[in-house]
């Protein structure tokens, strides 16, 4: 087992080697730097945080740094570590008063059960397959249909034919439930994301099926046609769904609600007091097992800071959403704009509020149905293909979560001018400068490396020499102004150090505003601001 789980994660790799190096050649035989227009990015978050100081929120949680997240021990047989317990504990604790706070929590946890196990994962993808896996390998002998109204998330239909081989599980999409037609002795499971992704409509489950994946990484009030996440009509279909005996498997994750991709956290609370959901936990929790030795502790607690820091300030956090629903709707219509007028003959499928545009985009010539390769073609632009998602190649998603930069770049090919700035993409309701004080010491000297985020470093020389690094900030589009100042009047120097440059400052009152930028993902540098 563990050699074939080895091998596939070399496949994998190979394949995004391949792909990686397969963008490169078409990308120098192309005109210009290509846009990167693929979902599963939400740096409008990072632009977001920034604005409003989270986006280096005060450590709230701490860990320690030599453990992992082991759960490789089922919980009902044996007890788990306490550091482990307590880890769980925590990060369950602070994620159920958020979702209390902002009333979703009932999405996740059925208030009339006892309290479920709390598990976290890889990321929702994580969740998705390890729970496929789960009730394929459960009860081998039986066979299982997967279902989905398309237009859905690639990965759903992946997690059930495309990374292993079930013998007893198929995946139909469907456009109308009376497209559904099960064989002989199928047992019915449907998979529903409300949000959807990619179009951002509200779902709820079409079919009679006793089993139901509820994916809720995008319910969140940054998201869907009014603002709230279709939150109320989720919790109105689960409760039915609950009351009708289903057996409910929900999660979410730290990606899409969050923008917090990178921290690999998806989390659910298992409902082990579910008597069938309790008999496939054993292939469930193996298969999280198997897959990952452990999950690190570093992304999970930055995580939870966020979270904390969001608890902390409950209007803004309520404002922030707010700003990244504006945002998108306004992103949604002007690309929808600009689409329309290079190609009066497109269809978009996806309504304001979602985090991706989802269109039906025919060739003008009447030559390429590929509407992905026609978009590459034109304007040197990446999205995905809509075949995965349960229609044809036609049918183009592409991100509108990304950094504004980018995506005014692609409205102003699509226009052929200048014509968008990025003010035009992204409303902040409010702007905190968060400021570091640096004290120098006399034992040796001080070196502070400036954070995504900063906005103002004080630097107190007094009693000694400082020096503040400024480090690449991979993949970052483009960081705030910061400002360096020298604020005492001691001899000692402040060095502003970055790859490219290296400043003094000496005099008090002396101050340097720096800025880094890596335009279209290109090679960044950090850039010296003029008064």
């Amino acid at each position: 087992m563990r050699q074939w789980h080895i091998a596939l994660f070399f496949a994998i790799l190979c394949s995004f080697v391949y792909a990686a190096e397969d963008d490169h050649k078409e990308n120098d035989a192309g005109k210009g730097p290509f846009l990167y227009l693929q979902p599963n990015t939400t740096q409008i978050f990072t632009e977001v945080y920034q604005a409003y100081g989270l986006l280096n929120p005060l450590s709230r949680t701490q860990f320690e740094n030599a453990l992992y997240l082991d759960q490789s021990t089922q919980p009902f047989i044996l007890p788990m570590q306490p550091s482990d317990i307590g880890v769980f504990e925590h990060a369950s604790q602070v994620l159920i008063e958020y979702h209390q706070r902002v009333n979703d929590l009932e999405l996740y946890i059925d208030p009339k059960k006892p309290k479920p196990f709390f598990f976290t994962a890889n990321g929702s993808k994580h969740l998705i397959v390890a729970l496929v896996y789960a009730i394929a390998m459960s009860q081998p002998d039986k066979k299982f249909l997967f279902v989905e109204q398309a237009p859905f998330y690639s990965g759903h239909p992946n997690a059930v034919s495309d990374i292993f081989h079930y013998p007893n599980a198929r995946f139909l999409p469907f456009h109308e439930p009376s497209e559904i037609q099960p064989k002989p002795g199928e047992i019915l499971v449907e998979i529903v994301t409300s949000p959807n992704n990619p179009d951002g409509k509200f779902r709820k489950p079409l079919t009679n099926a006793d089993i139901i994946i509820a994916d809720f990484v995008f319910a969140s009030s940054a998201f869907g046609t009014d603002g709230t996440g279709y939150v109320n009509k989720n919790i109105e279909w689960i409760r039915k769904a609950r009351e009708a005996g289903k057996h409910l498997f929900s999660f979410n994750s730290a990606s899409k609600q969050f923008g917090k991709t990178g921290t690999r956290c998806g989390y659910i609370w298992y409902p082990l007091y579910d008597q069938y959901a309790a008999s496939i936990f054993k292939n469930f929790f193996n298969f999280i097992s198997f897959s990952t030795v452990a999950g690190g502790t570093s992304g999970l607690s930055d995580f939870l800071n966020l979270i904390k820091a969001l608890l902390d300030m409950p209007d803004k956090g309520k404002a922030l959403r707010e700003d990244v629903y504006k945002s998108l709707v306004k992103r949604h219509e002007l690309v929808e704009k600009e689409l329309l007028n290079r190609y009066p003959k497109a269809t978009i499928i996806s309504v304001p509020g979602s985090p991706t545009l989802f269109a039906k985009i025919p060739d003008p010539k009447g030559i390429n149905k590929n509407a992905s390769e026609l978009l590459r073609k034109d304007f040197q632009v990446a999205v995905n293909s809509g075949k995965s998602m349960g229609e044809t190649d036609e049918f183009i998603r592409l991100n509108l979560s990304g950094y504004s930069q980018i995506l005014v770049e692609f409205l102003n090919r699509l226009a052929g001018k200048g014509k968008y700035t990025v003010n035009d993409l992204l409303f902040i309701s409010s702007h905190i400068c968060p400021s570091v004080k640096v004290c120098g010491r006399k034992t040796s000297n001080t070196i502070y490396v400036v954070n995504p985020g900063d906005c103002q470093v004080d630097a107190d020389a007094s009693q000694g020499p400082i020096e503040v690094i400024l480090p690449p900030f991979m993949g970052y589009v483009e960081g705030p102004v910061v400002t360096i100042k020298k604020i005492d009047s001691s001899d000692m120097k402040v060095i502003v150090r970055s790859e490219n440059f290296s400043e003094s400052l000496k005099g008090p009152g002396n101050s340097l505003k720096v800025q880094w930028v890596q335009p279209l993902y290109q090679d960044g540098h950090w850039q010296v601001i003029a008064p």
